[in-house]
């Protein structure tokens, strides 16, 4: 797994709004499960703030990763933490695609509804 993705996903664990918003192009793709594709930092940037606060924390652990050039793939088991406390864990596959150091396209492959049920 490179680098950049293990600090892509400290920050996304985080929780941090104002750090995940630098890493991304102005540009930036996001699909999340069968969501319309969200376009623009401000949009994703939006949408992910609203999606962390319907959750009380999340923590990636990886399975396993295959990188090729500027995409990573990263299948994973998320524990997500509700706001009762509850943790839910559930598998993800993600694909990443990077201009340069920024995320250009990110494809989230998940049901993440059972953390609602």
């Amino acid at each position: 797994m490179s680098d950049w993705v293990k600090n892509y996903y400290a920050v996304v664990d985080s929780m941090d709004v104002e750090k995940f918003g630098p890493l991304h192009t102005e540009d930036v793709h996001l699909r999340f499960g069968n969501a319309e594709t969200v376009v623009g930092r401000d949009a994703v940037v939006r949408g992910i703030a609203d999606f962390w606060g319907a959750i009380k924390g999340l923590r990636h652990n990886f399975v396993q990763t295959w990188e090729e050039g500027d995409v990573e793939i990263v299948e994973a088991l998320i524990d997500y933490t509700r706001h009762d406390g509850k943790v839910v864990t559930l598998p993800c596959t993600s694909i990443l695609r990077k201009r340069g150091d920024l995320l250009q396209d990110l494809r989230i492959y998940m049901d993440v509804s059972p953390v609602f049920a």
